[in-house]
């Protein structure tokens, strides 16, 4: 009585299963048919082209800066903040500036990406004119630690097919903060530095730029933004830059890139060196391999610090860049 008679519903749950495993095979082969796809149609990633300097005049003339063709196919350019007195722990740091780099590819693109040292005040303002202006903010972080004046870098990214209004726009931006109109090559000066002992203590050779000793490592992988093969030492270096305080003793900054497998390796070498991470983050958006940066301070004998930073730097795949 009020029971429900013996096979009732049977019928009812048999169709529910018959419907629940036809959804299901539906949704592994539109799985399967999506991840197949993928493969056999990965985006297809554009080289860059050869240029020469010729072909970066209209940029040099916007600018007012003349830069270096690197490979034949990016033209970098730097900006030095020699209007800054930036002191840094006591000691005064040279080398500060913004830099950007100028890509050609076949289909016209023009790939314009870099960074800009900037005055807390002039933050704002950039970021006012970049957005205006159609330029992407890709990070927004220090190098240094406590630091007067207080210091960001915004790292940009923007693409067209006109790289001089691609300049104008970088140039608008440029011209809110206290960038001043000098030449974007420092004038060497004689270093009371033993670079070939850097260079032996690193297993590479740095050159001298200004009244800094630079050493560049490139990572070995084909790296790409956007979809974009990058050039070698475009966007993706390990860079350590060395000022000497004295013949003994200088101070290090600068930043070693690493993949996300490379980092606890790399950090516990750094710290064994007793060397400072001053932050860690991405440069760009859209990066492959993702890539990650450790901006570095130390103060000690220079060898000592290079023997420390190379046995960071080779739990990284990368290889001694050309210093020329």
């Amino acid at each position: 009585m009020g029971g429900r008679p013996d096979g009732a519903g049977k019928g009812t749950r048999a169709t529910t299963r018959r419907c629940l495993a036809g959804v299901l095979t539906f949704t592994s082969v539109l799985l399967t048919t999506n991840a197949a796809e993928a493969d056999v149609h990965p985006p297809e990633r554009v080289w860059p082209s050869v240029t020469k300097e010729s072909d970066w005049r209209g940029v040099v003339a916007v600018l007012g800066h003349k830069g270096r063709l690197v490979s034949n196919r990016a033209y970098g350019i730097g900006f030095p903040r020699v209007d800054l007195k930036v002191v840094c722990k006591g000691h005064r740091v040279k080398a500060i500036g913004s830099f950007a780099s100028f890509v050609r590819y076949p289909d016209g693109q023009t790939m314009m990406m870099g960074d800009l040292a900037l005055t807390e005040p002039e933050v704002r303002k950039v970021h006012d004119v970049l957005v205006a202006r159609g330029i992407n903010q890709t990070s927004l972080h220090e190098h240094l630690p406590a630091h007067t004046p207080a210091l960001q870098w915004v790292h940009v990214h923007a693409m067209g097919r006109d790289p001089v209004a691609l300049a104008k726009k970088l140039r608008a931006a440029l011209d809110v903060t206290g960038t001043p109109q000098v030449s974007g090559t420092p004038v060497k000066v004689p270093l009371g530095l033993d670079g070939p002992a850097v260079d032996r203590a690193l297993g590479a050779e740095g050159r001298a730029q200004g009244s800094v000793y630079k050493v560049t490592f490139a990572r070995n992988e084909t790296m790409a933004d956007h979809d974009r093969v990058l050039p070698r030492m475009t966007g993706s270096t390990t860079a350590l830059i060395f000022q000497p305080l004295s013949r003994k003793k200088a101070l290090v900054n600068g930043d070693i890139a690493v993949t996300a497998r490379e980092v606890p390796a790399t950090v516990r070498a750094l710290r064994r060196g007793k060397i400072d991470i001053v932050a860690f983050h991405n440069h760009m958006l859209t990066d492959q391999p993702r890539l990650f940066f450790f901006h570095l301070w130390a103060v000690g004998d220079p060898v000592r610090l290079a023997k420390h930073l190379r046995s960071a730097i080779r739990h990284t795949n990368v290889s001694p860049a050309s210093p020329d």
